[in-house]
């Protein structure tokens, strides 16, 4: 693994630790990291998700065979009240750009 990988996922890390969610994390690491033979995740776009009662913008995870797509941060009530959405919003593009960087190391173009 290279220095920028472990850099990106420290970086990770760091982000799901504070957000307690571990599940996400773990996505990322399969559909990326052990590069399955069937779906992976291509690309990550940040998008609005109707969540206790507002839209909240997460990362929404783009796989390979087209037929789904998971939000990659997992939120709670608690953290909501005591964010704001421009905190989320600037997470989630966080992560975003990590993920995608970590797909063009991991599977670059052809």
């Amino acid at each position: 693994m290279n220095n920028e990988i472990k850099f990106i996922m420290s970086e990770l890390e760091l982000i799901y630790g504070y957000y307690q969610d571990n599940f996400s994390l773990k996505r990322i690491k399969t559909y990326i990291l052990s590069m399955p033979e069937g779906t992976k995740i291509t690309k990550v776009e940040t998008g609005n998700v109707p969540m206790y009662g507002q839209d909240l913008p997460l990362p929404i995870a783009q796989f390979s065979d087209e037929t789904d797509s998971v939000g990659l941060l997992q939120v709670t009530h608690t953290m909501i009240k005591d964010r704001g959405v421009e905190v989320f919003a600037q997470d989630a593009e966080r992560v975003k750009d990590l993920v995608n960087r970590l797909i063009e190391l991991i599977q670059p173009a052809k």
